[in-house]
C-alpha cells in the first residue's frame, strides 16, 4: 500500500470478471510522478472478481448488494480515500493509455476546477449501432470543453437538453478535487449522481473539465429489458434535474420508434459487413428501438406525475 498518496483510484464492482483484469493491468502501468493507491467497493460478486482484485495493491470494501447506491457507495469510497484527489472508475472502463489518470490530474492546476470527465471509447467488438451511438455522444468529442457558470440569468434561461448538456459528466471515467466533495458530496441515487453532482458544483461556482486526452474504452452489448429499464431511469432524473422530456407524448413516442427502426436499419444495411452480425442486429433493432423510445417517454412521464420510483435491478 502506498504510504503517503496524492491520488486515489476508486473502483466499483459486482461480478466484473470479463475486463477486471485488463482494467488493473492499465492502472498498474500509469505513468505519473504522484503516488496513487487503489481501492474498490464489492457489492456481493460471485464469479471470481474478487479473486482478481486480491491478485493486485488494492484495498477491498466488501457490501451487500442491498446496500449499494449510484452515490452514496461512491461517497464511502471517497470517505475510505487518502488521496486528496479520487478517479472514479467502472469496472469495465479500461484506461486507454499510460497517461489517462496524468492527463486528468493536469486540469487541477486550476483551484476553481471540482471535476474532470474523459473521452470514451466503444471496444473494437462493439456492433455498429452502439459505436454510432457512442460516437455521436457528449463523451466522443475530441476537443477540450470548460464548463463554468459566467451568467446566471443565461444559465437559468437554457432549455432543457441545453441545460443538461451543460451539466453533463460521467462517472464511467472521472476525477474530482476531494476538498471540494467534502462540501458537495454525492447526493443519494439509483441513477445519474454525476451529473446531479455536476449541476451543484457548477451552481456553487466552480468548473468542470471535459478532457479527450484522458480516454477509456467502454461500451456495451445491452439486452432489450436493461436498455429498458436504463433509459427509463435516466429520463427520469433528467426530468426531475432539467424538467427535460424527449419523447413528450404517445404519438411522439411511436413516431419515433418508427423512424428509429427504418434509419438505424438503414445503416446496419450499409456499414455492417458481417452477414451474421448484420441479421442478429436487424432481429433486435424493433426491440432496442421500441425500448429505447419508451424509455424515455415512460420515465420522464412517470416522473412528472410523481409515481413511486418502479424498482430497477441491475442497473
Amino acid at each position: 500500500m502506498v504510504s503517503t498518496p496524492e491520488i486515489s483510484v476508486l473502483l466499483l464492482t459486482k461480478d466484473g470478471m470479463a475486463y477486471l483484469e485488463e482494467v488493473l493491468q492499465a492502472i498498474s502501468s500509469q505513468k505519473i510522478s504522484e503516488q496513487f493507491e487503489v481501492i474498490a467497493i464489492d457489492s456481493g460478486s460471485t464469479d471470481g472478481t474478487l479473486e482478481i482484485l486480491r491478485r493486485y495493491p488494492v484495498q477491498i470494501k466488501e457490501i451487500s448488494p442491498e446496500e449499494f447506491n449510484h452515490g452514496m457507495t461512491r461517497n464511502l469510497g471517497i470517505e475510505m480515500a487518502r488521496g486528496e484527489f479520487v478517479a472514479l472508475l467502472t469496472q469495465d472502463a479500461t484506461p486507454s493509455s499510460e497517461t489517462w489518470l496524468q492527463k486528468m490530474m493536469a486540469n487541477f492546476s486550476d483551484p476553481r476546477v471540482a471535476g474532470v470527465y474523459c473521452r470514451q471509447m466503444p471496444r473494437p467488438d462493439a456492433d455498429v449501432l452502439t459505436t454510432r451511438q457512442l460516437n455521436g455522444w457528449l463523451t466522443a468529442r475530441l476537443q477540450r470543453d470548460i464548463k463554468q457558470i459566467e451568467d446566471r440569468q443565461a444559465y437559468r434561461s437554457l432549455p432543457p437538453m441545453e441545460h443538461y448538456m451543460f451539466c453533463n459528466f460521467d462517472n464511467v471515467s472521472s476525477c474530482i478535487r476531494k476538498d471540494i466533495w467534502r462540501k458537495i458530496p454525492f447526493p443519494s441515487a439509483s441513477f445519474a449522481e454525476d451529473i446531479e453532482w455536476s449541476k451543484q458544483v457548477l451552481e456553487e461556482g466552480y468548473k468542470v473539465v471535459y478532457e479527450p486526452e484522458a480516454a477509456v474504452i467502454h461500451s456495451h452489448d445491452r439486452s432489450v429489458l436493461y436498455e429498458y429499464r436504463r433509459t427509463y431511469l435516466c429520463h427520469r432524473r433528467l426530468y426531475q434535474l432539467f424538467r427535460l422530456q424527449t419523447v413528450p407524448t404517445i404519438g411522439h413516442a411511436l413516431r419515433f420508434s418508427l423512424t428509429s427502426v427504418l434509419t438505424n436499419s438503414i445503416f446496419i444495411m450499409t456499414h455492417e459487413r458481417r452477414l451474421l452480425h448484420k441479421l442478429r442486429l436487424l432481429l433486435r433493432l424493433p426491440f432496442l428501438s421500441v425500448a429505447s423510445v419508451f424509455g424515455q417517454y415512460q420515465g420522464a412521464r412517470d416522473e412528472k406525475k410523481l409515481l413511486p420510483p418502479k424498482a430497477m435491478r441491475g442497473v
